[in-house]
């Protein structure tokens, strides 16, 4: 049975058995993760408010009550800004913040998607080819009985069902038509680009671009987002005159793409730039255009030389692997040692040499292969698979509603998937989860083009589309 996104409303007995689950959930998300941190944040908050005038606070209130009324109200936008904020979080400005923002976002999720069941009665269904987390999700529970560490275990899996299974679910509720999406991509473009203006204040410093969290890796992820979904997405909608005016914009994304010296990030944007461009032909001329650009124009610009030493190293794999190649190489031994069960949920850490560097192996199947065993690390794969020949199978279809957005999830199905093979734990990879689900989420919205297309006109023939035989 597919995914059902009709809407109808259901008695009141289901609607009483939805929030029940839903009390249960939210419960134990606030006992697992928010515990900690409420009685911070509420001295922080009380603190904050006595230090202002009361007509302050009182407009401080409503604009916060505003505001959460917002991203309730749209919450595809508070999804793009649940993998956002992560990559700002960890700000030294951001230090004194009373809670965690992505609980904040997460929990802001929860509210709305329980709105969105509770108040309209909306069906959900999830495809059929989500029984494969259902081995993933056992073996995740069942290793919590001889984990190395039961409460780090613990906390894992609970990230796992709470704040990655928002990405895993939250598609299936939200996304009723495709302008939702591309809403939500939209936000993470300008979210990438914000994060790439703010880099450029590290020109000619001698050092990497980081983003604001410190780290270079996530600066660079997300300008190969950023560039990937205005390449793949909005440029086959647009004429070249249009596509032109964006190319400023392309400019300061690869500025920021390089200066990150991301490697990762570096081959998967030029990868997939190239492969949407032999999809949607007419690109090819982009390309020519744009690295005639960058050889004159980017010597002008003061990327650091540490950053062009950094991808360097790609001529030499061993080098650029780095200690990714020990970690590695232990969750091979991990895995070959305990095939069936594995070491337990984060256990890998604690049987590694050094449990803070070693803490997983940077690669998604032997990290579920060495903690759960090799039924978790199958489960994956099979999703993965099944995920790739639904949006393969888009891709074949002649006459798509919206060929561009077919593109472009299938070209966020290769960077995700070329990601999880060399950096990241199951809970960093949030985003490769979440992508997972969205040509599962296309196949019910392009199956029923008068329900999608009626409520998204930018798919219709009156946008300045590139037509399809090109």
């Amino acid at each position: 049975m597919y995914l059902n996104s009709q809407v109808s409303i259901r008695p009141w007995s289901s609607r009483l058995q939805y929030a029940v689950l839903g009390i249960l959930f939210l419960s134990g998300f606030a006992v697992a993760i928010l515990g900690a941190a409420l009685r911070p944040a509420e001295v922080s908050a009380l603190h904050l408010l006595g230090s202002m005038a009361l007509a302050k606070s009182f407009c401080i209130l409503l604009g916060g009550i505003a505001i959460a009324f917002l991203l309730i109200r749209h919450a595809e936008i508070t999804l793009a800004l649940f993998f956002l904020v992560g990559l700002v979080k960890g700000d030294p400005s951001l230090a004194e913040s009373p809670v965690d923002l992505t609980v904040m976002t997460a929990a802001i999720i929860g509210v709305s998607a329980a709105w969105k069941l509770l108040a309209s009665g909306k069906r959900i269904e999830l495809p059929k080819e989500y029984f494969f987390y259902l081995p993933l999700l056992s073996m995740m529970c069942i290793s919590l009985a001889y984990t190395p560490n039961v409460p780090a275990g613990a906390v894992k899996a609970l990230r796992f069902i709470c704040l990655t299974g928002i990405g895993i679910v939250g598609p299936f509720i939200f996304f009723d038509t495709t302008k939702k999406i591309r809403r939500f991509f939209y936000v993470l473009v300008i979210g990438g680009i914000a994060l790439a203006i703010n880099s450029l204040s590290m020109l000619g410093n001698g050092k990497r671009f980081v983003a604001p969290s410190g780290l270079n890796t996530e600066l660079g992820a997300a300008s190969a987002v950023a560039l990937i979904l205005i390449w793949a997405l909005i440029f086959p909608r647009i004429g070249f005159l249009w596509r032109v005016l964006f190319y400023p914009v392309l400019g300061v994304l690869v500025i920021a793409l390089l200066g990150s010296g991301g490697r990762f990030a570096n081959v998967s944007a030029a990868l997939c730039i190239f492969l949407a461009a032999i999809l949607c032909k007419p690109l090819l001329k982009d390309i020519a255009i744009m690295c005639g650009v960058a050889v004159i124009a980017l010597p002008m610009f003061w990327i650091p030389s540490a950053s062009y030493q950094y991808l360097d190293s790609l001529r030499h794999p061993a080098l650029a692997m780095g200690t990714r190649s020990d970690l590695m190489a232990l969750g091979v031994k991990v895995f070959s040692e305990h095939p069936l069960l594995g070491v337990g949920v984060d256990g890998f850490r604690f049987v590694s040499p050094n449990p803070i560097t070693y803490n997983f192996p940077h690669n998604i199947v032997l990290e579920l292969g060495a903690e759960m065993g090799i039924i978790a690390a199958l489960s994956f794969v099979l999703i993965a698979f099944t995920s790739f020949r639904e949006s393969i199978r888009q891709l074949s279809v002649q006459a798509t509603p919206d060929a561009a957005l077919v593109r472009t999830v299938f070209l966020l199905l290769i960077y995700v998937l070329l990601d999880s093979m060399i950096s990241g734990d199951i809970n960093d990879l949030r985003f490769m989860w979440f992508v997972f689900s969205l040509p599962f989420v296309l196949r019910i919205l392009l199956s029923h083009p008068e329900f999608s297309l009626e409520s998204d006109p930018g798919s219709s023939q009156q946008v300045m589309e590139i037509p399809e035989s090109a």
